[in-house]
């Protein structure tokens, strides 16, 4: 699954959730914890020809969580779902060139088509990955899908109850998982596979409360006008032979509403200066020299990137999932980019011709990730601060990774 494919099927899941809690009639909501046990088992899907050759992999998962969210509003959106922590162990089929994998996410687990069954649930994560072999030159040359321990994770995945009881659940489920360093250091091509599993989950239930009509507001006009601005700090290698990861520095500034104390959407400008193509510009080497000369008159501007994007985030009290989409107006670098990246490693190489799909690249920027707001949005705070990790992409390719801090001024809150 790719970052695009990641960003779309997040929102519009998430987006489709919203609609069927909102058209879902709940009387009663039970309270519980659970912790769950699974196997997965599945394929990597090679991202080159001279990829290592793997077995089947596997996978085992320990997932604690709660439902513990009483009558608050976001839970009512999403139809009262399941978070919690995600730790799981994967066997890549190659102990050898590929080896195990270590993973931590955190997730949110919702029941879709609720009119039909409540046995159909999906669940979304994305965290942090711990893989022990890495692509090496010398000894492990065709592992090009990681080259650093530490990588970011995302995995999506359907379920399907077998069981469904109070205190016990047996579920069937396929899915995705990707794994990728951002572009912190080469090659990255990613760790991409897709996955059956069977787990079970122990449910602890805490109470049933009656569902509040009074303080339901999933059918309110209630919204916030929001003002907001970010500054990042990111990490990212040009190409092959020029693998030291430099640093990426971004800020935004955006508007937009609230509704009702749990959806946020809106547009943002931003503005990103990249350290690795203003190095490299300024070297003047034989690549620079002999096809994009014009970008040495100012190294500075070229390693900029100026752009608009829309955001849509879900608010789940301190924390949310963001996802968003935007246009690059002004990244004269990428040219460049695309050129080391396909075909010209060296100055005599010929590199794949600058077409429609590299050109849609240069436009077109993804954003993916999760915050930690300071104030809980409970309270419709007019101040609040956030830090956020995220993974940036060009379309369908990861550009670099990102941790951030931010802003955010929100006039009172007006119901209409």
């Amino acid at each position: 699954m790719t970052l695009k494919q990641s960003t779309i099927l997040l929102i519009t899941l998430l987006t489709s959730s919203i609609i069927v809690a909102q058209e879902s009639v709940v009387t009663t909501n039970k309270n519980f914890n659970f912790i769950g046990v699974g196997y997965s088992i599945g394929q990597i899907m090679p991202p080159l020809s001279i990829f290592p050759e793997t077995k089947n992999q596997q996978g085992f998962e320990v997932t604690v969580g709660t439902t513990n969210f009483g009558n608050e509003n976001w839970a009512k959106l999403l139809n009262y779902p399941k978070t919690g922590i995600l730790l799981s162990y994967t066997d890549f089929g190659n102990q050898e060139k590929v080896g195990y994998g270590l993973t931590m996410m955190p997730f949110l687990d919702f029941g879709i088509l609720n009119k039909i069954t409540n046995r159909i649930r999906f669940q979304v994560a994305f965290g942090a990955s711990y893989n022990n072999r890495i692509y090496d030159e010398v000894t492990n040359p065709g592992n090009h899908a990681i080259s650093t321990n530490f990588t970011s994770a995302f995995r999506s995945f359907l379920y399907y109850d077998l069981v469904h009881r109070k205190d016990f659940n047996l579920k069937i489920g396929a899915g995705l998982t990707h794994i990728s360093n951002g572009h912190t250091r080469w090659p990255n091509l990613g760790l991409n596979s897709y996955l059956a599993t069977i787990k079970t989950e122990f449910n602890f239930t805490k109470n049933t409360i009656p569902v509040s009509n009074e303080t339901d507001d999933t059918n309110s006009s209630e919204t916030q006008t929001y003002y907001s601005t970010r500054l990042g700090f990111g990490k990212k290698s040009l190409f092959r032979n020029y693998n030291s990861p430099k640093n990426v520095y971004t800020a935004s500034f955006g508007i937009g509403r609230i509704k009702n104390k749990c959806f946020k959407y809106g547009l943002n400008f931003y503005y990103r200066f990249y350290e690795d193509y203003y190095d490299y510009i300024k070297e003047e080497g034989p690549i620079i020299t002999k096809n994009f000369q014009k970008l040495t008159s100012n190294p500075f501007q070229s390693a900029t990137a100026i752009g608009l994007f829309s955001s849509c985030e879900v608010l789940i009290n301190h924390f949310s999932v963001e996802a968003e989409l935007g246009i690059n107006f002004y990244k004269p670098a990428y040219e460049l980019d695309w050129h080391v990246n396909n075909g010209g490693y060296t100055e005599s190489d010929i590199a794949a011709e600058f077409g429609t799909q590299a050109k849609i690249k240069r436009y077109v920027s993804s954003r993916l990730g999760l915050r930690y707001y300071a104030v809980t949005s409970k309270k419709a705070p007019q101040h609040n601060v956030f830090i956020a990790a995220n993974i940036n992409s060009n379309l369908i390719q990861a550009d670099f990774f990102e941790f951030s801090f931010g802003y955010v001024y929100s006039p009172k809150l007006k119901n209409k």
